[in-house]
């Protein structure tokens, strides 16, 4: 049986990386105490999700400022002016799998999972999914 559980974020700048593990884990833990594979999905086109290092905050500007990077200084035929912000979402992906056991993530001491805002600020959802 699919089951789902939806959280908010609401980023305040055009790009911004957010930590959202408590949200996942929060989400999963209403779901589930077994053990399987969550997909965690991030379902707009301007904005990903991502696993990395959460002990140094420096991490996060370091890796917003080297996705700005990525993307050199275009004219985009796009009329919305955020073609770059879809280029990097491709790149960056929409969506996680990733398992979890007891039904707690299993990450790695230093990993997190991270939504990453490519177009704000604004509201966004993330969905989590389990299949049992």
């Amino acid at each position: 049986m699919l089951r789902e559980e939806t959280f908010s974020v609401r980023t305040t700048a055009r790009e911004q990386i957010l930590l959202i593990t408590p949200d996942v884990q929060r989400a999963l833990g209403a779901m589930t105490k077994g053990d399987g594979i969550a997909t965690i999905v991030v379902p707009h086109t301007t904005c990903a999700i991502s696993v990395n290092e959460n002990a140094d905050p420096d991490v996060l500007d370091d890796l917003t400022k080297a996705l700005r990077a990525l993307v050199p200084k275009v004219k985009f035929a796009h009329g919305e002016g955020n073609s770059d912000a879809h280029f990097l979402s491709m790149l960056i992906g929409c969506s996680l799998s990733w398992p979890y056991r007891g039904g707690k993530l299993i990450l790695g001491t230093w990993q997190g999972f991270y939504f990453v805002e490519l177009d704000g600020p604004r509201s966004r959802k993330v969905t989590v999914y389990v299949n049992e």
